[in-house]
């Protein structure tokens, strides 16, 4: 039993493999309120039976959509908790005195004790970044003041943009249009997994992070695999053999490669 993995849903024929699988937490992206994923609308996701469903709403609110959220909320049932990024969700969900798990997911602020602990003090989770070591995952979830989530398995959000950068591009250049895409730096050569909704653009890695060398530990609620973009055959090549090797197109990211190096002779 697999009790420790969410997994992204990114077609709903998917979920079957993964309740035999052993998975028992499911994230639907949430249809007008999610960004870089495939969406379902909520009737949708009110007719998957399983045990535990989180909607994932990680786009930008403003204050329509916050109005309009609210009226979903409180009619809410059968869903066991919010992983959001918007601070909006978090005031809108307590002031309402809702009976929902949030977990806070902001994709590059997890990265320090102070931030993660700061914001557990007002969720029930938060995402730690793995765009830090290994080393300092372990200090931060050996040191948290709540069970963390971690990212396990799946591309990186590098970035979120609301413009529509490929339809932009699209007319700009007068190419033909696609809503996912991959793109190249000129300089660097470095590859970017584009995917594009009405509320604006994701930017994925070029590889799939493989974070096998940090699962198992400690004080962990939920270990999570983005399915997004990656065949369903290698996701569940990866549910069934967590410790496999690494496969062409997988890395482990940061965990072994610091990104900032303090000066010699400097304390700060």
């Amino acid at each position: 039993m697999k009790s420790n993995i969410l997994i992204n849903v990114n077609s709903l024929e998917y979920v079957d493999d993964y309740r035999k699988a052993g998975v028992t937490a499911f994230l639907f992206p949430l249809d007008g309120y999610s960004v870089g994923y495939n969406t379902f609308s909520l009737e949708e996701i009110k007719n998957v039976k399983v045990s535990n469903k989180y909607l994932l709403i990680n786009r930008v609110l403003d204050c329509d959509s916050i109005d309009s959220l609210k009226e979903i909320l409180v009619n809410l049932s059968d869903i066991t908790g919010i992983v959001y990024e918007d601070v909006g969700i978090n005031y809108l969900v307590n002031s309402l005195n809702l009976d929902l798990e949030l977990i806070h997911f902001q994709n590059h602020f997890g990265t320090n004790l102070d931030s993660v602990n700061f914001w557990l003090d007002r969720a029930d989770s938060i995402f730690v970044s793995n765009e830090i070591t290994k080393e300092e995952i372990v200090n931060i979830v050996s040191n948290a003041n709540k069970s963390v989530c971690l990212h396990l398995y799946g591309y990186n959000q590098v970035m979120y943009s609301r413009r529509l950068l490929l339809t932009n591009w699209s007319d700009e250049f007068k190419v033909d249009y696609k809503n996912t895409n991959v793109i190249s730096d000129i300089a660097s050569g470095v590859k970017f997994r584009a995917f594009e909704n009405e509320f604006g653009t994701v930017m994925y890695s070029e590889n799939v992070f493989n974070g096998k060398n940090i699962y198992g530990l400690d004080n962990v609620k939920y270990y999570f695999i983005n399915t997004m973009l990656i065949p369903h055959e290698q996701v569940m090549e990866f549910l069934s053999n967590i410790d496999r090797d690494f496969v062409l197109g997988e890395d482990d990211g940061f965990l072994y490669k610091e990104t900032i190096f303090k000066l010699k002779g400097r304390d700060k």
